[in-house]
């Protein structure tokens, strides 16, 4: 499977990428909907990580067939310099550490690109993505009861942080950092 190549995402890829995102909605264990967007929006998307500056990148095979994706993108209501990370893996391409090295690309290029910290939101029952998490330095920072609805199910979430700056002594008061974040709860819709 080294044949694989992790790419920057680029319209030509749009079509292979919602396939893929459409695939890994319907396992609905992962995502926050359980079915893709039309290929319209995902060129939309794509363009807007481009011109917003937002790391974006795709695992492809070798024919250009997107099976992989990852983006780390800024909210609104959040500081510049905090962006969320975005993944998903076709599932025959999971356990190899395809992802691993997705995300670290992503991450890396998201530094150079003046993000401090990245985080996610992943279901509490999904506990091989915490794992990955947690090796790549993701630290759990929230957990919220019933914060992702899909289809009518509810389940539990972590909000995972990656510090991409020093944070020295000085400017660590436990109570004060930890007060950055209250207890977080998140409601998708599905589209």
């Amino acid at each position: 499977m080294d044949e694989l190549k992790i790419v920057r995402s680029t319209e030509k890829y749009a079509v292979s990428y919602c396939e893929t995102f459409d695939e890994v909605a319907k396992e609905g264990k992962f995502l926050s909907i359980s079915g893709g967007y039309p290929v319209e929006d995902i060129i939309r998307f794509i363009k807007m990580c481009r011109q917003c500056g937002y790391p974006q990148f795709l695992l492809v095979e070798p024919g250009g067939r997107a099976v992989g994706w990852c983006d780390i993108v800024r909210r609104c209501d959040e500081p510049e310099d905090v962006g969320f990370l975005g993944v998903g893996i076709a599932k025959a391409y999971r356990g190899m550490g395809w992802g691993s090295r997705l995300m670290t690309a992503t991450i890396n290029d998201a530094k150079k690109r003046g993000f401090n910290e990245i985080r996610l939101e992943v279901r509490a029952s999904n506990y091989n993505a915490i794992r990955t998490y947690t090796r790549l330095g993701f630290v759990k920072i929230a957990y919220t009861t019933d914060g992702v609805v899909t289809d009518g199910v509810a389940e539990d979430v972590w909000v995972m942080s990656l510090y991409c700056r020093h944070i020295t002594a000085e400017g660590f008061e436990r109570e004060k950092f930890f007060d950055k974040f209250p207890r977080i709860r998140y409601r998708f819709k599905k589209q």
